[in-house]
């Protein structure tokens, strides 16, 4: 009789099935439950001529880190993709967002052309490309 025999295959598969499955739903259940530390507002878009402002709020829900975060904006399509991108500013700051706070940010996007407008644009959105912890 070898050591390496069936019953201790399967003893090790089971142990290793077992583990993973443990690990994955803790990792996944602990990532659900996570919340984002910058939360970025619903953006308000003001339309002029072919050039879209778009403001929105970014919030530091940390308790004690200061944030440069780079915000990047969007106009999306009904299928997800971007028609246009950039990046917004922070609004009357220097960009540093204190533990708790928050602050408005400002972009433009000017290269959607008219009939995107009219056929494809779906939404706006604003996402933080970087969070960027401040030294």
């Amino acid at each position: 009789m070898t050591w390496w025999n069936p019953k201790r295959q399967r003893i090790v598969f089971v142990s290793i099935l077992v583990f993973g499955t443990s690990a994955g739903l803790a990792l996944g259940i602990r990532e659900a439950l996570s919340s984002p530390v910058l939360e970025v507002g619903e953006p308000r878009v003001r339309v002029e001529g072919g050039v879209a402002t778009v403001q929105l709020t970014v919030r530091n829900m940390s308790a004690g880190t200061v944030f440069c975060p780079v915000v990047g904006i969007a106009a999306i399509d009904g299928d997800g993709l971007d028609l246009d991108s950039g990046i917004a500013l922070p609004d009357l700051t220097d960009g540093r967002l204190a533990p708790r706070a928050s602050s408005n940010y400002i972009g433009t996007l000017a290269g959607i052309e008219p009939q995107e407008f009219e056929e494809k644009l779906d939404e706006y959105v604003g996402f933080i490309k970087d969070e960027n912890p401040c030294e």
